[in-house]
């Protein structure tokens, strides 16, 4: 994870070389903004303790409530939707390389199937099993806050952290919960679609290509697509276009014009006016005033 705004954050962030922290939902709230879309660099698990709060990740939508855990993959794209007052979570962040570090990837296979694309990322637990998972992130993060001289440092936050792995493997071999793969035909082709969409969009922004590639009228893909997501398959590519856009430019790693031509837009003034009309702000605006992707809650 990246260094944080709070100066205490990101004093804790540097323990472990920025690869796994654990945060309570007072000091990572400075860090989230509303639908302001950023990529997540890490691992993620969220336990939420009380109040609500409405999460996106890569467009599919998810309203955590108390006792709920929820599962972020690097590299997906993540938005927050809402977040009731009286919310509070607990977040756990961990790089792939930290796994490997610690030894993690003996037992690798068991850490791919839980965070596995299809398995739901979401799923509640009884208030054992939340009591059980609350205590050990907390004791993970009492650990991570012992003076770095402590004899044995690393390790006892190693054996902590892992132990906190099981805690969650544990449950989630109760509850294992898979997609269903016995779709209807409209959500089979739906399916297809983002998949396709989430591949080419860069360099295909019509919907005549995507139908094409599936076999069906473009007015048959936006029918059906809407049907099953409420907007038409249109919507959902300037959607997908717009959120990299807004991830690209508030990681201030590209200037307007290269964003434009890494979403393979025929000039900067075209992408200009098409990001204004979707966010009514110019590009370089809302560059100048993000940085959510500079430093991403996880």
């Amino acid at each position: 994870m990246n260094n944080l705004v709070n100066g205490q954050c990101a004093e804790k962030d540097l323990v472990n070389g920025g690869k796994m922290n654990v945060f309570t939902s007072a000091e990572i709230k400075p860090m989230m903004r509303f639908n302001e879309p950023f990529r997540s660099n890490s691992f993620a698990i969220m336990l939420v303790k009380s109040g609500t709060l409405i999460f996106q990740s890569n467009f599919a939508k998810n309203t955590l409530k108390a006792q709920d855990v929820y599962l972020v993959t690097p590299g997906s794209i993540c938005e927050l939707l809402h977040m009731s007052a009286d919310v509070e979570f607990i977040t756990l962040g961990f790089k792939r390389d930290y796994l490997k570090e610690q030894g993690v990837f003996l037992n690798g296979a068991e850490i791919v199937h839980l965070f596995s694309s299809d398995l739901a990322h979401k799923f509640s637990l009884s208030e054992e099993e939340f009591k059980e998972l609350e205590f050990a992130l907390l004791s993970l993060k009492k650990k991570i806050n012992l003076p770095e001289a402590t004899p044995h440092f690393r390790d006892i936050i190693r054996h902590s952290f892992i132990s906190v792995l099981y805690e969650i493997l544990l449950v989630y071999s109760k509850h294992r919960v898979f997609v269903s793969v016995k779709l209807n035909r409209q959500e089979e082709l739906t399916t297809n679609f983002l998949n396709l969409l989430s591949e080419h969009f860069k360099k295909e922004k019509r919907v005549q290509h995507y139908a094409k590639e599936l076999y069906v009228t473009s007015r048959h893909l936006s029918q059906v697509v809407k049907q099953v997501t409420g907007k038409t398959a249109g919507e959902i590519i300037d959607e997908m276009l717009i959120n990299e856009a807004k991830v690209l430019l508030s990681s201030h790693v590209m200037n307007v014009s290269q964003v434009a031509d890494e979403l393979q837009f025929s000039d900067q003034s075209f992408f200009g006016k098409f990001f204004k009309k979707y966010t009514g702000v110019s590009p370089s605006v809302y560059r100048s005033n993000s940085t959510i992707a500079i430093n991403p809650p996880f």
